[in-house]
């Protein structure tokens, strides 16, 4: 049978069926699809029904290190991108411990709910990317299969808790020093380490650490991480992303961050030797917030000191700053005034060296925390701050976790590892 022969065929199959078509398009295409993935269910059915799944013949070894036995094949209906199906699966037992197993289900990954993988993986795909509700909705659309949204939320945070599990054991591995091999060797390699609250049981910070580096023809990549962790436990996943992306064969290293002290006491204390930089705009932010304090909101005298002390800054006068603003607190008597001038001081005596812009932008470094900043948004807030939500701290997690996964190009990967029979 050729195709135009197995098109006929659908369409007979859609006229005995009682299937009306018209001549609109959009009423032809929707209806040959519907029959379609009937059919195409059918027929996956009818060749998983001539194969002897998962039998490996009268016994197999058990863990118990006897034999399980085989019982005898038995049903249950798949939910797959085309439609229910029924597989039969051969079913062992062990009397001696009572183990029981499907081989074939852990085999090709099929987990103890319905959902064949291919549909679980657009589930998930949705999963992560917007609210369950909507996803349900949008998976409707375009496969023509109905999943609820606590069916998704439950796959998505199931996967994601798989891929979450994976990074724990890779810290938990990095306490005995054992490092995961570099995947890349960059030149330079950065280090932005950044946080977001989220909505739990109260509100509770993501932390989240970007690793990127450029390679020779200047392109570009990222590799991502986010956890709930404090400062301290969060240290080791730092460690492990930056790790694998090649920390220890890279020729310089970079910390760029805000000027939060967990970022310097914690991450920059694993980082001894980088390079570090407090981010451009936020030292900035820090100016121009005194600035408004000294001379009013959106004045033309604010925006001549913020701009006077920013040339300073961008040429790495730090000394020359800093001796301005003592000058400027002594001669003030206004306490608002001179609280902002000594709230700026302090502010830049404690960042000190990670402040000498002029010298990071002869070395050709990048300045702007802004790859973190934009993570945080894209990774965390996008998909965890939408209005109302709330969030267990298992699920937020497991989500982010799979979010994480996707953005560093390893999805396949995930899949790859039967994240349904392993959770």
């Amino acid at each position: 049978m050729n195709l135009t022969e197995a098109a006929q065929a659908v369409l007979t199959f859609c006229e005995r069926d009682g299937v009306f078509l018209s001549e609109d398009l959009t009423q032809v295409e929707e209806a040959v699809l519907t029959a379609v993935r009937r059919i195409g269910a059918k027929a996956v059915e009818l060749r998983m029904a001539r194969q002897k799944l998962g039998y490996e013949g009268p016994r197999r070894p058990c863990s118990c290190g006897q034999a399980q036995h085989f019982v005898n094949h038995r049903p249950k209906t798949i939910a797959t991108q085309l439609g229910e199906i029924r597989l039969n699966r051969a079913y062992y037992h062990c009397s001696a411990c009572g183990e029981s197993a499907v081989p074939y289900d852990r085999r090709v990954g099929l987990g103890s709910g319905p959902e064949s993988v291919g549909l679980a993986q657009a589930a998930v795909w949705l999963g992560k990317q917007d609210v369950f509700e909507s996803a349900s909705a949008t998976l409707f659309r375009l496969t023509g299969q109905r999943l609820s949204a606590s069916t998704i939320q439950r796959l998505t945070e199931s996967v994601g808790g798989v891929v979450a599990r994976e990074e724990e054991k890779a810290v938990s591995a990095m306490r005995d020093w054992k490092s995961p091999p570099a995947e890349v060797s960059p030149e330079t390699l950065y280090v932005l380490v950044d946080g977001v609250l989220v909505h739990q049981d109260g509100w509770h910070e993501a932390k989240v650490v970007v690793c990127y580096w450029y390679d020779k023809d200047g392109q570009r990549h990222s590799r991502y991480a986010v956890r709930f962790e404090n400062a301290a436990e969060f240290v080791p996943f730092v460690w492990s992303l930056a790790c694998r992306c090649g920390l220890e064969k890279a020729k310089r290293v970079v910390l760029l961050g805000d000027g939060a002290e967990w970022i310097w006491r914690h991450i920059g204390g694993l980082l001894k030797e980088a390079v570090w930089i407090v981010d451009w705009y936020h030292a900035c932010e820090h100016v121009w917030a005194c600035g408004r304090v000294l001379h009013g909101e959106n004045t033309d005298e604010t925006r001549a000191w913020a701009k006077e002390i920013e040339g300073l800054l961008w040429e790495g006068q730090v000394r020359a700053i800093l001796e301005r603003l003592r000058t400027a607190r002594t001669r003030t008597r206004a306490k608002t005034k001179r609280a902002a001038l000594q709230a700026l001081i302090t502010y830049i005596e404690n960042q000190d060296a990670r402040l000498a812009y002029d010298k990071f932008r002869a070395a050709g470094l990048d300045i702007g925390s802004g790859m973190v900043e934009s993570a945080c948004k894209h990774l965390v807030a996008l998909r965890m701050k939408r209005s109302g939500m709330r969030w267990s701290k298992a699920g937020s997690q497991n989500v982010l976790s799979i979010r994480a996964a996707w953005l560093n190009g390893e999805w396949d990967a995930v899949w790859n590892n039967h994240p349904l029979a392993a959770a």
